[in-house]
């Protein structure tokens, strides 16, 4: 089975320590009202997966973009848009694929990947104000993203030791191998093979392959860039275990402030913090309580209402964590709406 604890060393920086006892979350999905509809649409999910499954094998071969694919070539760009306007009319009624997406990789770590990325890349996408149209194509972008990682050979995909530093040189090729792949369908899909050329360029110039910086990444790029570092900060590594969403989000504030604009990093925060109003959860001093503002500046630590418990004629109380730095959230336990 491919690895990607090697594979994205290369990716992200290893996240440091913060010395706060962890979040236990009871409920991944509960949190939120679209998190709590019942989604019954179709599997796009697995749909999706099952398409990158069958374009890998077919990667490693030979580029499935090859302008001779004639008809197939056209089936299957159409089956992976289908696919991203799935996940795009999917997340705007329900965050059914979200919780999916953030609750950890299974089967292919390199497919689930790509498939969690279109996810939540769709998700951010929301958060920064983007129309349909926009979002079916950062969705369909995110599905396509590492395609460029298809053509390594199984080799350094399935290495289960530590790679050699030629294994991971190749492994850092994969943006230009995905821009030459996708750049065979033609004008149509430049934007999308130049979004794979650029997906590990930072803001601050020290991404790669050419260390563009600023307006000179393609803000698709930037977007996918970003969850690609939160997706795999919530897989595990030989170093660390996986973190959490919440315990990823607060990594990416603290190491990739200067990687990314300011206005991605706050749509991330808005869109993916697990503190939303109506959260219940529990603090170090043992109390309960409920999220009852957010704070903007400090997103991880919201003003909560603290339930008095069976105290006699205690009356609830209000306290603002981002001012009371002794008393943080060690475990959500649910929405107080369910």
């Amino acid at each position: 089975m491919a690895r990607m604890n090697e594979l994205m060393q290369a990716q992200e920086n290893e996240p440091g320590g913060g010395g706060r006892e962890p979040v236990s979350f009871r409920t991944l999905a509960a949190s939120t009202p679209a998190a709590q509809a019942v989604y019954a649409g179709p599997d796009w999910y697995r749909l999706a997966y099952e398409a990158l499954g069958r374009l890998a094998p077919a990667g490693q071969s030979a580029n499935p973009f090859q302008p001779e694919g004639g008809v197939a070539r056209v089936a299957m760009m159409a089956e992976f848009t289908k696919i991203a306007t799935g996940f795009v009319d999917s997340l705007q009624q329900s965050d059914h694929f979200l919780a999916k997406a953030m609750s950890g990789h299974a089967g292919s770590p390199v497919i689930s990947n790509m498939v969690n990325v279109s996810i939540l890349a769709t998700k951010l996408g929301m958060g920064l104000g983007y129309q349909r149209e926009a979002l079916i194509g950062l969705a369909l972008a995110g599905l396509l993203h590492d395609v460029g990682m298809l053509q390594l050979p199984g080799t350094i995909l399935d290495n289960p030791d530590k790679l050699s530093e030629e294994d991971r040189a190749r492994i850092k090729q994969h943006p230009e191998m995905g821009f030459q792949m996708l750049s065979k369908l033609g004008s149509q899909y430049a934007w999308l093979a130049q979004m794979a050329w650029q997906e590990h360029e930072r803001r601050n110039g020290q991404g790669y392959p050419r260390g563009l910086k600023g307006d000179h990444i393609h803000e698709y790029a930037r977007i996918i860039g970003i969850v690609d570092i939160f997706d795999a900060l919530m897989s595990p590594r030989p170093y660390r275990k996986r973190l959490l969403p919440h315990e990823a989000v607060r990594e990416l504030l603290v190491s990739e402030k200067a990687s990314f604009p300011d206005q991605i990093i706050k749509a991330l925060v808005q869109q993916f913090t697990l503190f939303p109003l109506g959260t219940r959860v529990k603090l170090n001093t043992g109390e309960l309580g409920v999220v009852s503002k957010l704070n903007p500046r400090y997103p991880l630590r919201p003003v909560l209402t603290i339930d008095p418990g069976k105290a006699l004629g205690a009356s609830p109380r209000v306290i603002d964590l981002s001012v009371t730095t002794l008393v943080h959230i060690v475990e959500v336990i649910g929405s107080d709406a369910g």
